[in-house]
């Protein structure tokens, strides 16, 4: 009984004594474990990063309903209208970042809705010491020429060229994409290549069918050693398609009395064929930083082929399975920007030529002549931006523009001398 009474009468001891030792925690202790917490919360939240823009403008067009790519027709339903508030951008981007795995994803928030844009998961290499290598999966910016992969945030003018828009409407696509940037260390740094593979429904939309799109593109940029001159070349390329179905296709071929006209190229045994969008493009740019200012010179020039409607809304590269008859168009494109800084001022002066000829087989009055089949979807645009950007701070920047439209003249009603299609854009950015 006495050995029972000991053991309890030590058990008692031991615990009050660790109770005593948990209570006496010196100062020092608690401040040591307050910091320890502090730092692993901070290790974690500095993996997730929240970054965005706003893009409110005001706009104003020459005429009441005119189709326009200064973002969007100035339509809506039956109610055309010359002027415009909206929110050209709203986007809201989460990225989180841990060792060599990033997550992002990126919402577009306007008052036409919530839209997904850049969703993915990127995995780098961790076999090499620079991280050459990544692959991508998920929805991307489609990997073709210089001005459809920049940012909208940094972009020089309000919006991307005519021909980018038609081509590659929202500019995304899902799909699997890989990627080489050689590191300082290696005799061709600057050598970047981006290639994928994609579903090639163009827009942010699901896929229609079971064929997939290739595309690429391979650059080489260079800095002088005092970081004075830049200057840069690219090459890109584009195969894919899309299933036709069960509707007719037409390709433009010259007729005996000299018109240009639409002559179906299939019949009925040949449906659900693909309709093939292929392009290729080059692009370049020069920049100089000296006593006036940081002066920029870029080019990019592409031509191919390229399926759509006979409507000119919906000539563009299609985000579903065609219940109309396709018409297949030899295309060339074009921009060229100068872009000048004011000096050390706030002030950047842009302007910008593009053009998209998406019919380099018939031209002029013969668009819209009875017999050819041909709309406004073949007419040839020019369209010349001008306009300043003055950077209120870091954040914010403030732009005003003006694109002049100009249309081939045509036999088409509407087009038989330049339409009023002029917009004039007034926006305010706040970026954070």
């Amino acid at each position: 009984m006495k050995a029972i009474l000991t053991l309890l009468c030590l058990v008692v001891l031991t615990t009050n004594s660790i109770k005593a030792q948990e209570i006496a925690e010196t100062p020092l202790d608690t401040l040591t474990r307050a910091v320890s917490n502090l730092i692993d919360d901070n290790i974690k939240s500095k993996r997730l990063k929240i970054t965005g823009y706003l893009q409110p403008q005001y706009q104003y067009c020459d005429s009441a309903g005119a189709p326009s790519y200064a973002g969007g027709d100035f339509t809506n339903g039956s109610s055309p209208y010359y002027s415009r508030f909206m929110m050209r951008r709203g986007r809201f981007k989460f990225n989180y970042v841990h060792e060599n795995v990033e997550y992002l994803c990126n919402i577009d928030a306007t008052e036409k809705g919530l839209n997904m844009r850049e969703t993915f998961v990127r995995v780098t290499d961790k076999w090499t010491q620079s991280g050459i290598f990544s692959i991508t999966m998920g929805l991307l910016q489609d990997q073709f020429g210089f001005e459809l992969t920049q940012s909208s945030s940094v972009r020089e003018t309000p919006e991307r060229a005519r021909f980018n828009q038609i081509l590659f409407p929202t500019e995304r696509d899902l799909g699997v994409f890989g990627s080489m940037v050689l590191p300082k260390s290696s005799k061709f740094y600057g050598l970047k290549v981006d290639v994928a593979m994609m579903n090639g429904a163009a827009g942010v939309a699901p896929e229609f069918d079971s064929n997939k799109d290739f595309t690429g593109r391979i650059q080489y940029s260079k800095t002088s050693k005092d970081e004075k001159i830049q200057f840069a070349i690219a090459g890109s390329g584009y195969y894919g398609g899309y299933r036709i179905g069960t509707v007719k296709d037409f390709r433009i071929n010259k007729a005996a009395n000299g018109d240009y006209v639409y002559k179906t190229s299939i019949d009925s045994s040949h449906y659900n064929r693909i309709a093939k969008r292929i392009y290729y493009g080059a692009d370049a740019q020069f920049t100089i930083d000296w006593p006036i200012g940081i002066t920029t010179i870029r080019a990019e020039y592409i031509q191919g082929e390229q399926p759509g409607t006979s409507n000119v809304s919906t000539s563009r590269s299609l985000a579903n399975l065609p219940t109309v008859p396709i018409y297949h168009r030899n295309f060339n494109a074009g921009y060229v920007y100068y872009i000048q800084n004011i000096g050390n001022s706030r002030f950047q002066v842009t302007l910008k030529y593009d053009w998209y000829d998406a019919n380099t087989l018939i031209k002029g009055t013969q668009v819209g002549k009875s017999g050819t089949n041909t709309t406004a979807a073949d007419l040839r645009f020019d369209t010349f931006v001008f306009g300043t950007t003055y950077r209120v701070n870091t954040n914010v920047k403030l732009m005003l523009f003006y694109d002049v439209v100009k249309n081939e003249k045509s036999s088409l009603k509407g087009y038989t001398g330049d339409a009023k299609d002029n917009v004039f854009t007034c926006r305010l950015q706040f970026k954070f």
